[in-house]
């Protein structure tokens, strides 16, 4: 009997082991992100290899009452990020300049009670630039980036009036596993 049990033991120390050498580098994240390029809602984060990464935000808001104006806004935002700079201090803080490229597609529309307010309006952008993620404990980090984008909304008589040319600010949070 003694011996099953050490068997036993052995047996789960091995699979736990197994576990432990095989679990993943945290090089996943779940959160939110904010910003015109990568949208704002929940942000999902997958590390691709070491040194880069994509980061995918999807974000709707419905709100109708009775009475007033009810609006419809979706967004989804999809960035490729590229780590050249990465710095640790003990086991506690890391910090990552990565470079980002980025694609977004949303669109709105409004109705009140009387039928529809403003029609449907999809709009389109392009950026690039660049960000810092410092990481606290492994786990919680908070990704800033700056850049620059091109949008184009389907709204305004000429094209130039579609087009806009905008600096970008972004943050989120997110807990990484």
């Amino acid at each position: 009997m003694k011996n099953h049990r050490v068997f036993l033991i052995l047996c789960v120390l091995l699979t736990v082991g197994s576990f432990v050498l095989f679990a993943s580098d945290y090089d996943r994240g779940i959160g939110a992100q904010i910003g015109r390029l990568s949208g704002g809602g929940l942000s999902f984060y997958q590390e691709l290899n070491a040194v880069s990464a994509l980061q995918a935000t999807v974000g709707l808001s419905l709100s109708s009452y009775p009475g007033y104006t009810s609006y419809f806004d979706y967004g989804l935002g999809v960035e490729y990020q590229k780590t050249f700079f990465s710095s640790s201090y003990q086991d506690w803080f890391e910090t990552d300049l990565y470079w980002f490229v980025g694609l977004n597609h949303g669109g709105s529309a409004s109705w009140d009670g009387s039928g529809i307010q403003s029609p449907f309006t999809p709009s389109i952008g392009f950026g690039a630039g660049f960000g810092v993620e410092p990481v606290f404990l492994s786990h919680l980090s908070v990704p800033v980036s700056f850049g620059y984008g091109v949008f184009y909304t389907a709204e305004g008589s000429t094209f130039v009036d579609m087009l806009d040319i905008a600096f970008l600010a972004q943050i989120g949070v997110r807990y990484r596993y």
